[in-house]
């Protein structure tokens, strides 16, 4: 334990990463078994995971199983790594709390709706409204603008608040936000279907867990440009809690980013183009005008935050 308290602070982050993914398949046999017994029967389950014919997405369980873990190992570590302290810096109220979280999510909704309506006229993307009735759509409306909050506080207060802060503590801030960003964006590739049998499959933990790895592996170069995109998108949010010496601006950004992508999908079906190098896919960030987008967003950060008095709540960057 006194050799992990003296270790720098992002190989703590490390380690415990590794801490989390190990624990994590040791209790995946165990819940497995569970889940064998109650799935059949509970249908609110059958649907959440798949289950059909008696196999089921364990894919989707692995992730629950390490947001658990994680959440655990986090709360165990807290005085170690630092989590209070790092935290709540960030999330300190100051009188521009309001105005920095509602000029970030401006300039999120304004470049995204931006980006959507030059894929509109393009023809990229056709409108395609799936909703069954007014009502129904303000009702969808409602509830993906509370998803955007709760992901977008949550995801800040982690990757921004904890993980960014920790990479900060040790390093300057531009390999600071490159690799706490590089982190931010592989995690988003731990997204695989695994379809599993009933039984008991004692390694099924560490075999999730490794066809997540290689799922990046394998499929790296198709990755590449979400990878880069999202890197791109963990060093703007990053950036913009550097300027702010808060998380309140990139909060915004991120809640504007997340219900414009959901909204998206419910206004707008994507057709595609020849040009994928420049519109990219159906993912927002994997061609070269998301990229630029973001490159711009950086810029107007900049200027947006040029006179900020705020104190500096975050931690401090190495000169």
């Amino acid at each position: 334990m006194i050799l992990f308290n003296n270790l720098k602070q992002y190989k703590k982050i490390l380690l415990l990463f590794l801490l989390i993914l190990c624990l994590s398949s040791l209790l995946a046999p165990l819940l497995k078994i569970l889940l064998d017994a109650c799935l059949p029967s509970n249908h609110l389950l059958a649907d959440l995971l798949n289950y059909e014919q008696g196999s089921y997405d364990f894919g989707r369980v692995m992730r629950r199983i390490i947001t658990g873990v994680t959440i655990l190992v986090v709360f165990l570590f807290r005085k170690t790594i630092k989590i209070g302290h790092l935290t709540t810096s960030g999330i300190i109220h100051t009188h521009e709390w309001q105005s920095r979280f509602q000029t970030g999510f401006l300039l999120g909704a304004g470049m995204f709706i931006f980006y959507t309506t030059f894929l509109y006229t393009n023809g990229t993307k056709v409108l395609d409204v799936d909703a069954k009735s007014m009502g129904d759509f303000f009702i969808q409306l409602i509830k993906i603008l509370l998803a955007a909050g709760i992901i977008g506080c949550i995801e800040e207060v982690f990757f921004r608040g904890f993980i960014f802060q920790s990479f900060l503590e040790d390093m300057h801030a531009m390999p600071a936000m490159c690799f706490s960003s590089l982190f931010y964006a592989m995690l988003h590739f731990f997204k695989i279907k695994s379809l599993v049998l009933p039984g008991i499959q004692p390694f099924i933990g560490f075999l999730v867990i490794y066809q997540f790895f290689q799922n990046i592996a394998v499929h790296f170069i198709s990755n590449l440009p979400s990878l880069g995109g999202l890197v791109l998108v963990g060093i703007v949010l990053s950036y913009a809690c550097l300027r702010t010496k808060s998380l309140y601006f990139a909060v915004g950004l991120h809640t504007a980013w997340v219900f414009l992508i959901k909204t998206n999908k419910i206004l707008f079906d994507h057709k595609g183009s020849k040009l994928t190098w420049l519109f990219g896919d159906s993912n927002v960030v994997t061609g070269v005008l998301g990229w630029g987008l973001l490159i711009v967003t950086l810029m107007l950060i900049k200027l947006a935050t040029s006179h900020s008095d705020l104190k500096p709540h975050i931690a401090q960057t190495k000169k």
